[in-house]
């Protein structure tokens, strides 16, 4: 059995992989699709490789996979995400640039929910400016700029995640994240392989159950080349993590199988649609060039042969003259056109078309797709399955932030839970005419209040989202005349 090596990945890692790269191929788009070759598009039967090369490289792919994603993805984000307001100005401050590299938290939280919503899971890895004084006062910290931050984390990039229940709280005990970096050399580049390590040992019981785990430790390691040429893991930086625990959190859109963490994509169906998609469509678009061209066909004509001995190729178009000389018994050949019929092509663009709108609404798209035959009652619960799905899926986003926010605040030495609001409102039609004046019927019948009908015009965005009702009030007592005081009245009568 081959040694073990940082860089190996985890049999939860090795069971969603090849989900994950045919994600990541379907939206790095055509370009992608087409240099996976055989992967998405087969080989006909005895095509040669040049045949199979110029289809591949002249394949049509509509990446409606992505569209799908984009779309579900942009939903909570109709609104910024935000924090309550009982949160220090410190982590305020912070969630400006979560990242340290100008990245809002609204902006960070969106990435999350797109790669979420793609591969099933997302990793927040909540990281601490490295070499810190031992000692170092919050003063000190905000001199050197010393501070915390988020790191997006890649499923294909955490190779390796092991959890276990400790005190009724499952608890990371082991993560490693694939963290390769390329740096300049000269005028060209290198790749360097590196993997963090993040690490708590565990004390079990005598039946080899967890009942507690050591403060969590990093350690950063790199490959290299040995003395005698071997690849060697050398150790480039390690320490403490000083708040005791590993500092990721999972964000889900996927269910998990058991304890493991390997998850049942949402969109699994949708991605391999996608793919048979991309077949349909390159197949329809290679027998239309075969069946668009008349082929031309001879009959009693001896080929001319060239030096090679094969037959040389019959000229076709302008300007050009075929030969059919009789023989010496006065017979002649002729040549003439053969044209294919296109009654196939009808059927596989209709298939094609099935496909597509199959994987619309496979992908929680009814109101965007072409519904055909589906009638209202049909597309109107097709759009409620979808939000509801997307609700749950920004429910787990606000939870994977929040849990962010409070390894945030343990690293600022705060014992605050800050609260993250995430937009889950989707119910309204945007289409629904009639919602409003509704409401207004409702409120002239007495039967909602004047700060319902406010917020619900606000929900429905006929007011302004910074609406205030509270400013609202006084402007209308402010425009109700008063009574006029005995000098104006005087004044009147003079």
């Amino acid at each position: 059995m081959p040694e073990a090596k940082p860089s190996d990945t985890s049999s939860d890692y090795k069971a969603m992989c090849s989900y994950w790269d045919m994600v990541s191929t379907i939206l790095g788009g055509a370009d992608a699709m087409r240099a996976a070759g055989v992967k998405y598009l087969p080989k006909f039967p005895n095509e040669s490789q040049p045949d199979y090369d110029f289809r591949r490289q002249n394949s049509k792919f509509t990446n409606i996979f992505r569209d799908i994603v984009e779309n579900l993805a942009a939903k909570p984000f109709a609104k910024e995400v935000s924090l309550s307001d009982k949160v220090s100005e410190r982590i305020k401050k912070l969630s400006e640039n979560i990242t340290g590299q100008g990245d809002h938290l609204h902006v960070f939280a969106a990435n999350c929910f797109f790669r979420g919503i793609g591969y099933a899971i997302d990793w927040i890895l909540v990281d601490y400016t490295k070499n810190v004084p031992e000692n170092a006062t919050q003063a000190d910290e905000e001199r050197i700029g010393a501070r915390p931050y988020w790191v997006p984390v890649t499923a294909q990039n955490l190779i390796a995640a092991y959890s276990e229940m400790i005190g009724g709280v499952e608890t990371f005990v082991h993560v490693r994240i694939k963290e390769d970096t390329t740096e300049r050399a000269g005028y060209g580049e290198k790749t360097i392989e590196r993997v963090r390590v993040l690490n708590r040992e565990v004390t079990r019981d005598e039946r080899g159950e967890a009942i507690s785990a050591a403060p969590a430790t990093w350690e950063l390691l790199e490959k290299r080349k040995g003395q005698s040429g071997e690849e060697v893991w050398t150790s480039v930086g390690s320490g403490p993590i000083t708040i005791g625990v590993i500092p990721i959190v999972p964000f889900l859109t996927g269910r998990r199988v058991g304890h493991s963490w390997q998850v049942i994509p949402p969109l699994k169906d949708a991605a391999f649609l996608q793919v048979e998609h991309y077949q349909q469509e390159s197949g329809l678009k290679y027998i239309k060039e075969l069946t668009c061209f008349p082929m031309l066909a001879a009959n009693g004509v001896t080929p001319p042969v060239g030096e090679d001995g094969k037959p040389a190729p019959v000229p076709v178009g302008p300007k050009s003259v075929l030969y059919a000389p009789p023989n010496g018994d006065g017979q002649h050949g002729e040549w003439k056109f053969i044209e294919p019929s296109a009654e196939s092509l009808r059927f596989l663009a209709e298939d094609v078309k099935q496909t597509e709108q199959q994987l619309r609404e496979l992908g929680r798209q009814p109101l965007t797709a072409q519904t055909g035959n589906l009638t209202v009652v049909t597309t109107a619960f097709a759009a409620q399955k979808g939000n509801s799905a997307i609700q749950a899926w920004a429910l787990n986003l606000k939870d994977a932030l929040e849990n962010a926010m409070k390894l945030t605040a343990m690293w600022l030495r705060e014992t605050e839970e800050p609260e993250v609001a995430v937009h889950d409102d989707f119910d309204l039609d945007p289409n629904d005419e009639k919602g409003p004046d509704t409401l207004i019927k409702m409120r002239a019948a007495g039967d909602l209040s004047q700060r319902t009908l406010w917020s619900e015009m606000r929900r429905r965005n006929v007011l302004s989202p910074e609406f205030d009702p509270e400013a609202e009030e006084r402007a209308i007592i402010d425009e109700i005349p008063s009574d006029p005081s005995e000098d104006e009245q005087s004044a009147a009568l003079a």
